[in-house]
């Protein structure tokens, strides 16, 4: 669901939380998939779940609705709905990506969760959820406490959309993070400019000193996926590897 980031609806936020209202009651969400690969061997390692809304011409982004979920509180449902289907597909032994909105901390969440993982037994090491950047430096020590949480009931934490570099490298040491993933300011053009390639080498090693892998995400050329190999970095994802995809078609289980 990363494309909520930074997008406001397209239309007023009043008329989105109707139609979310109806897309909840008529099951007219869905989710598609991405592949995240290894750059190593180029094989798909895991995959991140991307939330649509299914309109009457056309395929909706979360982006476009997902503003005017959290103003209206409809995010808690849709996150719900989101967590209930992403541990059926890990139980189903694919490891997923999802992204939760933490911009305002719901207990009934993580006992959702919990409560998702024992009636369908994944491992929990096959949920790993994204949080931004913005999301944890604006929760503050609620956030954090919903962080551990997550990683206590075993789960994973990906730290999503990171592109402040040295500026929040405090982040990576506080929370319990196992990946770190580039925003695509940070790796967009590391083919052409050298002061790009110093700061994403530096965030490299500061990762991998703390034990997270490295994603580079938004990679939408070949000159970028070559140069992520040299910069130490693990594992990519953007439009060059594949597009999101309905998850039933790619992962073959149901949505």
């Amino acid at each position: 669901m990363a494309e909520r980031r930074n997008v406001r609806p397209r239309t007023g936020e009043a008329a989105w939380s109707e139609r979310i209202r109806v897309a909840l009651e008529r099951d007219r969400f869905a989710l598609y998939a991405q592949r995240i690969v290894d750059v190593g061997t180029g094989e798909p390692v895991r995959h991140e779940l991307f939330l649509r809304m299914v309109g009457e011409s056309r395929v909706i982004p979360a982006g476009e609705f997902v503003v005017a979920a959290e103003e209206h509180g409809s995010i808690r449902e849709i996150d719900r709905w989101v967590v209930g289907k992403a541990v059926e597909i890990a139980a189903a032994g694919w490891p997923i990506h999802l992204n939760l909105s933490i911009r305002e901390i719901d207990p009934e969440l993580l006992s959702s969760i919990q409560s998702s993982l024992d009636a369908t037994g994944p491992d929990p090491a096959n949920l790993i959820f994204e949080l931004g950047e913005g999301q944890l430096v604006a929760a503050g020590d609620e956030g954090e406490g919903f962080v551990q949480d997550l990683s206590r009931l075993g789960c994973r934490i990906a730290l999503d959309n990171y592109v402040n570099g040295g500026g929040k490298v405090d982040l990576l040491r506080r929370y319990p993070l196992d990946y770190v993933k580039l925003g695509p300011e940070m790796i967009g053009d590391l083919g052409i400019n050298p002061r790009r390639r110093d700061g994403v080498t530096s965030t490299v090693l500061i990762a991998h000193r703390f034990g997270q892998r490295v994603i580079a995400q938004g990679v939408e050329t070949i000159a970028v996926l070559q140069a992520l190999e040299e910069l130490d970095i693990d594992e990519a994802q953007g439009h060059v590897l594949g597009a999101p995809e309905p998850v039933e078609s790619l992962l073959g289980t149901p949505a």
